[in-house]
This record gives structure tokens, C-alpha cells and sequence, in this order.
């Protein structure tokens, strides 16, 4: 079975991408070995062939994304928020010209592991027409799902959970370390005036050790970094950058490195997930629909971006270590499998 990999963020910088690929592959091993892929990227090849060599990386023109659909059995919209277009059209507009191949060569459209960044993205005709032309979305949560079939799409929708949960099951983070706290803060070309109140709020927990932790190496605006910048310097010494993505490592390298802390603020999806595993008292700051998702579904408590000191307080002192994970863990390989069984029948 030649599978194509269809979406394009891959190799972009984003380390919660790879937790989500690894866990993909992992389950891949067991379910179909004899699985061969392919994905074009507009980014460096080398990074990516180095850390998932399993994959046929291909570069993003015309040619190669043609060649890849045209000679592949299954194409496979594989993880993240695909229907975004909030910031812009980027992913959308990738998509269509996805579909149009895939519908010119007769190939199959699957969905898996993704979600829904807002409702409002779903009112697109062109976001309409995808999920029509899918024969299966699985969603990574049971929000989107819920959300993709108040719509109407016409296809079959199937909830179930992200697939780096598959990752951290077998190759899970470092536990917890008491007194340490995290902050991963990312708002999508945004500033963040509050940082100051909810860096107090975390102090007043008895730190011993402050890690600005960074998800996404690029120095985008609205993200890790640029939000570090921003600080003043007396709370940049205090809270120093972490980046556990380090040139040349392999995945199970990464995910040693990473820096779990008993105390958690984030505003990443995969940061609270990489946390959870490794046993960290979450407060996820919800800027979106899957943020809001992952806190009730973890049971973590929710603040805003711009929420005062005692409603922090009040979520510090409401978090504790997330439960049950195996279960997301089981919900994700089964996806997978069910994927592959509707692939082959596919084809």
C-alpha cells in the first residue's frame, strides 16, 4: 500500500508535528509494514529524511505532488487543524489543489487525527467540498468531530484522539519534576500582555526552576520566542528559553530532553499533551476550539490569554496530573486500523 502523505506542514518547525508523525508511523509498523509513503514539503528536505527516513520526502512543486498522487494508492490528510483559514487561505487553498488531483487520478481521501481550529472555518464552500469529497475523517478529538457533523459533511465523521498519545505510550517524557514550572506560550502573531500576571501567579507556587519552553523553533510573531523577547529583562534571566528540537536528534532524543514540570501554562496543543504523559498539573490557556477541546478532555482547567491573577490562582490550584491517557492511546492505534482496513478496501 502507497500512501501519500498530503499535508504540507511537516519539516516547518513545529515539534508537536513530529510527536504527532512518530505516533502515526508507530502504529503504522503493526498495522501495515508493508506501507510505503510519500509527502511534498516546501521546506528542507534533510531534517525531515534524517528524523523519519521511513518517509519518501519529496520537494513542494507541481511535478512531485502530481507524481506522488498519481502513483499512490491512498491519499491521507494527516493530522493537524487542515481547514483552518483564519490567519489565511494557505491550507485551504493546498487542499483544493490536493483534491483536484486525487479526483482527476481517481484516488481515495482519508482524514486522520485531525481537528477543528473554529466553527467558522466549516462554513467555507471550499471546506464543504473537502469533507465531501473525504471517505473518512477521523478527528483527534470528540469536539471536532461534533463540530464537522453539526455541518452536515457529507462523509462519514468518526471522533477519536490524537496520535502522538500512540507516541507517548511507548516512548513517554521524563516525569514531572517537582517545583519546576513550564511556560508554553504561543498566540498566532500576537503579543501577550498578561505574561507578566501569569509568570507571578507561577511564582507564588514555590518554583524552584522556570522554563520558558519553546514548541516551535522558528521566530515567528505571536510565538515562543518572540514572546521571550518581549519580556522584560529581569524576566527573561528569570525564565530562561528551553529548546528540546536540537539540530541532528532523533524523536526518542527529543522527547528525553523535554522538560516536563509539575506546573504547566500552555497554549499548545502538544505541549499539554507531551505534559500530561509525563505527569505535569496542567492549566491550558484556550485561545481556540482545540485547546478548549484537549482541557475537557484531560480535565485540565481552562483560563483566558488575558484572564486576571485570582482566576489563575484558581486554576493552579484546581490542577492535578491527568488520568486514563492509555485510553487516548487505544482510541488513536484504532483509528489508525481503521484507516487501514478502509484504505485497502479502497483500492
Amino acid at each position: 500500500m502507497r500512501i501519500h502523505l498530503g499535508h504540507h506542514f511537516y519539516g516547518a518547525g513545529n515539534l508537536g508535528d513530529d510527536f504527532m508523525l512518530g505516533g502515526f508511523l508507530a502504529a503504522m509498523r503493526t498495522l501495515a509494514a508493508e506501507a510505503t509513503y510519500t509527502a511534498s514539503i516546501p521546506f528542507p528536505l534533510e531534517p525531515v529524511r534524517r528524523r523519519f527516513p521511513q518517509i519518501d520526502w519529496r520537494p513542494y512543486d507541481a511535478t512531485d505532488r502530481q507524481m506522488c498522487i498519481e502513483q499512490c494508492d491512498v491519499w491521507l490528510g494527516l493530522g493537524g487543524a487542515p481547514f483552518q483559514s483564519a490567519q489565511s487561505r494557505w491550507f485551504v487553498d493546498h487542499l483544493m489543489a490536493e483534491a483536484a488531483l486525487c479526483a482527476q487520478y481517481k484516488r481515495p481521501m482519508f482524514y486522520l487525527g485531525v481537528g477543528v481550529q473554529s466553527e467558522n472555518e466549516l462554513h467555507l464552500a471550499e471546506v464543504q467540498a473537502l469533507c465531501a469529497q473525504a471517505r473518512t475523517i477521523w478527528t483527534r478529538d470528540a469536539a471536532s468531530a461534533k463540530l464537522l457533523q453539526s455541518r452536515g459533511a457529507a462523509t462519514v465523521v468518526r471522533a477519536a484522539a490524537d496520535l502522538s498519545h500512540v507516541l507517548f505510550q511507548s516512548t513517554p517524557p521524563p516525569r514531572a519534576m517537582p517545583g519546576r514550572a513550564a511556560i508554553v506560550a504561543n498566540f498566532d502573531f500576537r503579543d501577550w500582555p498578561a505574561a507578566p500576571t501569569f509568570l507571578a501567579a507561577l511564582d507564588r507556587r514555590a518554583v524552584r526552576e522556570r522554563v520558558w519552553l519553546v514548541q516551535e523553533h522558528r521566530d515567528l510573531p505571536g510565538a515562543e520566542k518572540a514572546l521571550h523577547a518581549a519580556l522584560s529583562s529581569a524576566e527573561q534571566a528569570s525564565w530562561p528559553l528551553h529548546q528540546p528540537d536540537v539540530p541532528h536528534a532523533s524523536l526518542a532524543e527529543v522527547i528525553a530532553r523535554w522538560p516536563t514540570p509539575e506546573w504547566l501554562l500552555s497554549s499548545r496543543y502538544h505541549a499539554v499533551l507531551a505534559c500530561a504523559w509525563g505527569g505535569s498539573k496542567i492549566v491550558v490557556i484556550g485561545t481556540n476550539e482545540k485547546l478548549r477541546a484537549v482541557a475537557a478532555e484531560l480535565g485540565a482547567p481552562l483560563v483566558a490569554p488575558e484572564a486576571t491573577s485570582a482566576a489563575i490562582e484558581a486554576a493552579l490550584a484546581q490542577a492535578a496530573p491527568s488520568q486514563a491517557l492509555d485510553g487516548f492511546a487505544t482510541l488513536a492505534y484504532q483509528a489508525c486500523a481503521e484507516f487501514v482496513a478502509a484504505a485497502r478496501a479502497n483500492f
